[in-house]
This record gives structure tokens, sequence and C-alpha cells, in this order.
């Protein structure tokens, strides 16, 4: 299972991108994703820093193919704010989806979970969904058919 209960935060208040990323590494080793945090978040700013993850204005999927993941996994945040993503087309972001994964699935794995997602993001069903999350069941619930295509 990529997202259990426990990887959704909801109505965060962080300033900016790279605090969402701090959060994002401190949450990953509290949950055994990772043992090594700091690894962790300097290749999510490497991923940044070569290319900007968000998505379109709303939606960032900030991911790493990391040796500091010991197993694949997504964690969500919903912003209680919009925040600058840093990124070259402007976006504020609100809905963050991280996508952890082992460097040994970094073609696999990762390309399914990433492929898998974005293709959800163009519905505009699933946009529409998104925009009215209140509940971790809610988010959950939006993500298992993300969960279905990938295993």
């Amino acid at each position: 299972m990529l997202l259990k209960d426990n990887q959704i935060f909801l109505d965060i208040e962080l300033g900016n991108r790279d605090d969402v990323l701090h959060l994002i590494s401190q949450k990953a080793q509290e949950l055994g994703i990772t043992d090594d945090q700091e690894q962790l978040l300097a290749d999510l700013i490497s991923r940044e820093t070569t290319y900007s993850t968000a998505f379109q204005e709303g939606i960032a999927i900030p991911h790493a193919k990391s040796a500091a993941v010991n197993r694949a996994a997504l964690i969500f945040i919903k912003m209680k704010e919009k925040i600058d993503w840093q990124s070259p087309d402007q976006f504020k972001v609100e809905n963050i989806f991280a996508i952890l994964v082992p460097n040994v699935e970094a073609g696999t794995r990762h390309l399914q979970i990433l492929s898998a997602l974005a293709g959800q993001l163009m519905e505009e069903e699933f946009q529409e969904r998104l925009a009215t999350i209140q509940s971790k069941d809610d988010v959950l619930e939006l993500l298992n058919s993300v969960e279905r295509e990938v295993v």
C-alpha cells in the first residue's frame, strides 16, 4: 500500500517549498520510509533544482528516487493556503503528492506511480474531487484509483 492515513497531512501551514520538502523528509523518517532524513531532503531539493515539480496551478509532485528510501510510498499534503513553489510558471501550490521510491525501483515503480498519478490529475472529475477534500478518508478514496493502477 503506497498511501496510509498516517501519510496524509491536511491544513498544513508552512511558508515555502523548502519547508514542505523538509516536512516530507521528517515525516518519512518518523514513518520508517527512510532511515536518512537528511539524504532524502537533499535528494528532494536536488530534483527541484533540476526542474520544478509544480505540475500545474495548485498541484506539485515532488519526488525522489533515492538510496535513502526503504520502500515506495506516497505522502499527501494539503496546505491551508497556496504557497510559491519557485516554478518557472510561477505556480502556487496547495496539494502536494510526494512520491518516494528506492533507487532500485527507479525505472519501474517510480514511473508507474508518476504515470498513474499524472493521468488522474489530468481528469477534470479527479481535480474537482481534489478541490473538495475535507478528510483523510476523502484522500484515501480519491487515490484508490492510483493504487489500483500501480499494484
